[in-house]
């Protein structure tokens, strides 16, 4: 990426000024990788964005169209660099799971994660 100084410069003003604080709670891991009972939390600042997915079902007497809304959240890649799939995050009240990190361009600038409501 082009500037990438600048790029990482406008994007971090964004976080801090347009984001709010994301809670992650993460399982410890013992030298097996097994979880233990204590959780490590951290916290983070990020954009909360959505985006409307589009899935098509065919039947024989016609057709259906749902619709799903997919939430992401957009932090910085330093901050999302500890963060691992399957990891809570809690915001207004609410537990979600992460599905997928994506590092946007493989710029190691900002990460995109997909996350999903956690269904109690």
């Amino acid at each position: 990426m082009r500037n990438g100084n600048f790029q990482l410069h406008k994007l971090r003003r964004a976080i801090q000024t347009q984001g709010s604080i994301f809670t992650f709670k993460k399982p410890s891991l013992n030298k097996f990788n097994e979880p233990v009972g204590v959780e490590e939390t951290f916290e983070f600042r990020g954009i909360l964005h959505g985006l409307s997915e589009y899935k098509n079902k065919t039947t024989n007497e016609g057709s259906t169209i749902r619709q799903r809304f997919s939430q992401m959240l957009l932090i910085l890649w330093e901050d999302a660099e500890v963060l691992h799939h399957q990891d809570i995050i809690e915001f207004n009240g609410k537990p979600y799971r992460i599905n997928e990190i994506y590092n946007m361009n493989e710029s190691n600038l900002v990460a995109d994660i997909h996350i999903e409501e956690v269904q109690t």
